[in-house]
């Protein structure tokens, strides 16, 4: 509760959207225990669930940790542009999941194909924001809080954007699988390919170190006093997560799956 009331304090749009989506994914929750709709094989809610699940967690994320950017003008803009776009696309994949149509990769009607197209606009432009905002947040010549941590934000907001940009890759090659077609077997849930290789599992690991590498930077900061030290120690975790994620993305690019 405490931290909800610190993330209103900072940034209540971007706090209320995020709890938003997370009542929205425990209602297609309750909704896909009595939903018949299938796409690619699987309950049709799933995919909705995870987004708006996602979108939560980047909300809640956002809403701390850009509380230390400067200039909190751009940071206010920045949540305008993410609230239109996290609504936009999570409002294609709800829909769509109702009607039973992909989202993503639609090129079988019309309507789909438009509204897909349209969400990666959206999304480049979201993404391309953050960059300028982690830019301008990395070229501020003071912080209000320590230089290990700081770090660990610059390198978490650097790993976002690169690897969703990741995801327009995916885009552009129509498919997320490679080596085989999308909705064959795959993990519980997360829906991972189990036969061939699956880039959504380095860009997953990718857009989450917006969260770990902070957190790690967080409890470093709190009980290494020694900056340096500190410092030194979010490199090495930050080093060996980034080659991490990239192992998988190297894995999925020859088709093999994360897990068999």
């Amino acid at each position: 509760m405490n931290f909800y009331k610190e993330i209103v304090r900072r940034n209540a749009l971007m706090a209320n959207m995020g709890t938003f989506f997370l009542i929205l994914a425990a209602v297609l929750g309750l909704y896909a225990t009595v939903n018949t709709t299938q796409v690619l094989g699987i309950n049709s809610m799933i995919k909705p669930i995870k987004f708006a699940l996602s979108t939560w967690i980047y909300a809640w994320s956002m809403a701390y940790l850009l509380f230390f950017v400067e200039k909190q003008k751009n940071v206010r803009l920045y949540t305008y542009l993410a609230v239109a776009t996290m609504l936009y696309e999570n409002g294609v994949i709800t829909f769509q999941a109702f009607r039973g149509k992909l989202s993503h990769f639609n090129q079988t009607e019309i309507v789909g194909g438009i509204l897909y197209a349209l969400m990666g606009i959206m999304i480049v432009w979201l993404t391309t924001a953050t960059l300028v905002l982690t830019i301008r947040f990395i070229r501020q010549k003071a912080y209000i809080i320590s230089d290990s941590f700081a770090l660990s934000i610059q390198i978490g907001l650097l790993m976002f954007v690169i690897f969703s940009f990741f995801g327009g890759y995916m885009s552009g090659i129509n498919s997320h699988n490679v080596g085989g077609e999308i909705g064959a077997k795959g993990l519980p849930l997360l829906n991972w390919s189990t036969l061939f290789g699956d880039l959504r599992v380095a860009h997953f690991f990718g857009v989450h170190a917006l969260q770990l590498i902070p957190i790690l930077g967080y409890f470093v900061s709190q009980n290494i006093a020694n900056q340096a030290k500190a410092k030194q120690r979010v490199w090495v975790f930050s080093l060996i997560y980034f080659l991490f994620v990239v192992f998988t993305m190297v894995q999925a690019l020859a088709g093999k799956p994360f897990i068999a």
